[in-house]
């Protein structure tokens, strides 16, 4: 199961990114590679995970062990990103690594943010969450136990190559790493969800058994922006499978009008097969 991250840690750190993309493009791009290589680092270095993972040993000591460590190149929101994370959310020590893979996505939507890149990073993992979903021979890799991790980010790199931009690879990677390649599609619509979000904008995922025109998505965004409250960006796939009408889920409701659906329904109520 994916570590989320908190809301004391989320905020915390969002205004802690907020100020290193206030510095410029190269900070808040130091602090994203910096965060990502810390994830990677503690899933082998246990006694520097458990120190930092220490919800009882204060960021005093914590800062002054990641400065030496760095040799003070560190840029000082990672220090502090890392120092305190602990004394905002606590996890199990084995999922530290996680959280900070979380903390990682802030900092590279932070960072696409600034750079003017925020759409495409949003679309970009709305494509790696659906081509994992709607390929089961893809699905069935990343999550078979017997092939070897190396193997499934050799199989992600392939697949995303040349497909979307080095940060959105750089976050499939380390999903697949931290995770043995599990959860890929769940924390990628998440991030995307979350980069969405940032714009203010709420995401639908549309699933129709057709290609729908552009004036027919407009009604579709008008709609369930007057539902909402708020604008609404479709994520539209074809799905052979809708048998009619569309399917939309927002977050974690649904709205179904197809007429499968509507034909499993009619079966239950009879109790027919």
């Amino acid at each position: 199961m994916a570590t989320e991250v908190n809301q004391a840690l989320a905020t915390h750190a969002q205004a802690l990114l907020d100020e290193a993309a206030g510095r410029g493009q190269r900070a808040i791009d130091q602090v994203e590679a910096e965060l990502e290589q810390f994830a990677r680092l503690l899933v082998h270095q246990v006694r520097l995970r458990k120190a930092l993972a220490d919800p009882g040993l204060s960021p005093e000591p914590k800062r002054a062990l990641l400065t030496e460590l760095g040799g003070g190149r560190l840029d000082q929101t990672t220090v502090e990103l890392l120092a305190t994370a602990a004394t905002r959310q606590r996890v199990r020590l084995r999922d530290f690594p996680a959280l900070l893979a979380g903390l990682a996505a802030m900092a590279a939507i932070t960072a696409a943010d600034k750079a003017g890149q925020l759409g495409q990073l949003e679309d970009e993992l709305f494509f790696v969450g659906t081509l994992v979903e709607e390929h089961p021979q893809v699905r069935s890799a990343l999550t078979n136990p017997g092939l070897p991790v190396e193997n499934k980010r050799a199989l992600v790199a392939d697949l995303l190559d040349g497909r979307v931009g080095g940060r959105t690879a750089a976050l499939a990677d380390l999903v697949v790493e931290l995770y043995e390649g599990h959860d890929l599609d769940t924390l990628a619509r998440q991030w995307a969800e979350a980069a969405a979000a940032r714009r203010n904008r709420v995401v639908a995922e549309v699933r129709s058994a057709v290609e729908l025109d552009t004036e027919r998505q407009a009604r579709l965004a008008e709609a369930l922006t007057q539902v909402l409250g708020k604008p609404v960006v479709l994520q539209v796939t074809v799905d052979e499978a809708i048998l009619g009408s569309v399917v939309v889920r927002v977050g974690d409701e649904l709205f179904d009008g197809s007429i499968r659906s509507r034909l499993e329904q009619a079966r239950e109520a009879l109790g027919v097969a």
